[in-house]
C-alpha cells in the first residue's frame, strides 16, 4: 500500500521513520545525564550493527516492537498498562514478521529468571539484584498469558501462531543448504575471522563491551539480563542476520550492568576526583562528536554515476540501479506482460514486488515457502547452467518469460545462450541490468514483434563522455 501511494521514495520514508522510532526508543530506554557518554558510544555500536538490516523488510518492524518489549519489560514492569500494551504489539507483531515469538520468549525469560532469584542460591547479591516485587512479578505472568494469546490473533489462528517454530526445526536436513549459500544466513564468526577487524568488528565489540560490563558487575549481576545476553548472543552466532537483536539485548546488559558499577571500586582514586572526571569528559565528548560528524560526512557522499541521467546518484533516495533490475522491470509494467517467469534469487522479491499479480516467480527470498531441494535445482540451473532442468522446469511451471538480472552477478552462459538460440524464445529487452526473455506464444505476440532484439545488429547507446 505504501508503494502504491508513494513509490520507491514513500518506503523508504517509512523506512526512516520505523529506525528512528526505534532507536529512539533504545536512547530513551540508556539515556543518563551523568553517564552519556559511555551510553552513547554503546549506542552508535548497536547503530553500527542495526544498519546493516536497515532494509525495506519486515525484520525493522521486528527489532522496533522487540526495543517496545525491552523498554517496557525494563522500566515499566510496575505499570499496570504495561500488559494491554504489550499484548497490543503482539498482535501486531504476529501479523508482520515470524520473529514474533521473541516477545513470549523474552517475557518467559523475565519469569525463569524470577524464579531463580526467588528459589534457587545465586552467587553474590544476584538473588537480589533487580528482583521484582510480588505485583510485578504477578504482572509479567500475567503479560506472558496475554502476549501467548495473542499470538493466536493471525488469520491462520494456530498453525499460524506455531508457524515460527516449524520454520525452526526445518532448518535441518536438505533446508541447511541456505546456510551455505545466502550470504545473511552465514554465521558471523568463525575461527578464522575471529580477530578479523574487517569482519564484523561493530558487533565483535558489542560482545566484549557487553562481556566486561558483566565482570565488573559481577557481584551484582541480574540473572534475567545475563540470561537474556545469553539467549541471543547464541541465537546471533547462527546467522548474520540475527546480529542486530543482540545489539539490542548487549545495549540493555551494558546499561542495566551500567547503573550497579562502582567505579569507585576499579579506578583509581586520582582519577575518580570530580574535577578530573568533568574535565576528561568534556574533551571525550568532544572528541566524539567531531567522530561523528565527520564519519557521518563520509557517508552522505557515498554514490555512483547514473549513466542515464548524466548525474551522480545519492545510496539514501529511490531504487538502487547497481542492486535491482529497475528499468528492466520498468519495462515489464509499462508493457502489461503477465505470466509466469524465471528470474535469479536476487531479483525475486523485486518483481514479485513490482509486477504482482501479473507476473509469478520463479523465485525469491522466501526460502521456508521454497524448501531446500527446489533451490538446490535452482543453483543447478543458475549456477551451473543445467540446461535440461531448466527445460524441465519451464514444462512443469508453464513458463513464458525469463529476466536473467545482471546487476550484481554474471547470468550463466548455458542458459544465455540456450534461450537466445532457441527458436521458441525472444529477446525484448538488453541493457546493463538484465535480459528479457518471452517465450513465443500467442500471449507475448504483440510485444515480441514491437521489441525483438537482434543482438547481431544491436548497437550500443551512444553516452556523452565529455559530458
Amino acid at each position: 500500500n505504501v508503494f502504491n501511494a508513494w513509490g520507491a521514495d514513500g518506503l523508504i520514508t517509512m523506512q526512516v521513520i520505523v529506525v528512528s522510532m526505534t532507536l529512539l526508543i533504545l536512547l530513551f530506554l540508556g539515556y543518563s545525564r551523568e553517564r552519556q557518554l559511555l551510553t552513547s558510544v554503546i549506542l552508535l555500536l548497536v547503530y553500527m550493527v542495526y544498519q546493516q538490516r536497515f532494509t525495506i523488510r519486515p525484520d525493522i518492524f521486528s527489532l522496533l516492537f522487540f526495543s517496545i518489549y525491552i523498554f517496557v519489560l525494563s522500566l515499566h514492569i510496575d505499570k499496570k498498562w504495561s500488559v494491554p500494551v504489550l499484548f497490543i504489539i503482539q498482535i501486531i507483531w504476529s501479523n508482520t514478521h515470524g520473529f514474533f515469538f521473541f516477545g513470549p520468549l523474552f517475557v518467559l525469560i523475565g519469569i525463569f529468571s524470577e524464579w531463580m532469584k526467588r528459589r534457587v542460591r545465586l552467587p553474590y547479591e544476584w538473588n537480589e539484584s533487580g528482583r521484582l516485587t510480588d505485583d510485578e512479578y504477578a504482572r509479567i505472568k500475567k503479560i506472558f498469558f496475554f502476549v501467548v494469546c495473542a499470538c493466536l490473533f493471525n488469520p491462520l489462528f494456530a498453525k499460524g501462531a506455531w508457524y515460527p517454530v516449524s520454520v525452526f526445526f526445518s532448518l535441518s536436513g536438505e533446508n541447511k543448504v541456505f546456510f551455505k549459500h545466502i550470504q545473511e544466513l552465514q554465521v558471523p564468526i568463525t575461527w578464522g575471522t575471529l580477530f578479523d577487524k574487517g569482519e564484523y568488528l561493530y558487533y565483535k565489540l558489542l560482545i566484549v563491551f557487553s562481556l566486561l560490563s558483566f565482570i565488573f558487575n559481577r557481584r551484582r549481576i541480574d540473572i534475567s539480563a545475563l540470561m537474556f545476553w545469553v539467549v541471543f548472543l547464541i541465537f546471533s552466532l547462527k546467522a548474520v542476520r540475527n546480529m542486530p537483536f543482540f545489539a539490542f539485548a548487549a545495549y540493555l546488559v551494558f546499561i542495566t550492568n551500567l547503573l550497579n558499577i562502582r567505579f569507585d571500586e576499579i579506578v583509581p582514586i586520582r582519577f575518580s576526583e570530580k574535577k578530573f572526571f568533568y574535565l576528561t569528559t568534556m574533551v571525550l565528548n568532544l572528541l566524539f562528536v567531531i567522530w561523528i560528524i565527520g564519519f557521518y560526512q563520509a557517508i552522505t557522499l557515498r554514490g555512483y554515476y547514473d549513466f542515464d541521467k548524466y548525474e551522480i546518484k545519492s545510496e539514501f533516495g529511490g531504487i538502487s540501479q547497481r542492486t535491482y533490475p529497475d528499468k528492466a522491470v520498468d519495462f515489464l509494467v509499462q508493457h502489461d506482460i503477465q505470466w509466469n517467469f524465471f528470474n535469479d534469487f536476487n531479483s525475486g522479491a523485486y518483481l514479485l514486488g513490482r509486477t504482482f499479480p501479473n507476473i509469478k516467480v520463479f523465485i525469491d527470498g522466501r526460502t521456508e515457502v521454497y524448501g531446500g531441494a527446489f533451490f538446490k535445482e535452482y543453483q543447478k540451473i543458475w549456477e551451473q547452467g543445467d540446461v535440461a532442468l531448466f527445460e524441465k522446469a519451464v514444462e512443469d511451471n508453464q513458463i513464458t518469460g525469463a529476466l536473467l538480472n545482471a546487476t550484481r552477478h554474471h547470468i550463466p552462459e548455458q542458459i544465455l545462450n540456450y534461450l537466445y538460440d532457441h527458436k521458441d524464445w525472444r529477446v525484448v529487452y538488453f541493457d546493463y541490468d538484465a535480459v528479457i526473455f518471452l517465450k513465443n506464444v500467442d500471449l507475448h505476440k504483440i510485444v515480441i514483434d514491437q521489441f525483438t532484439i537482434d543482438l547481431a545488429k544491436w548497437e550500443a547507446p551512444k553516452i556523452d563522455l565529455f559530458k
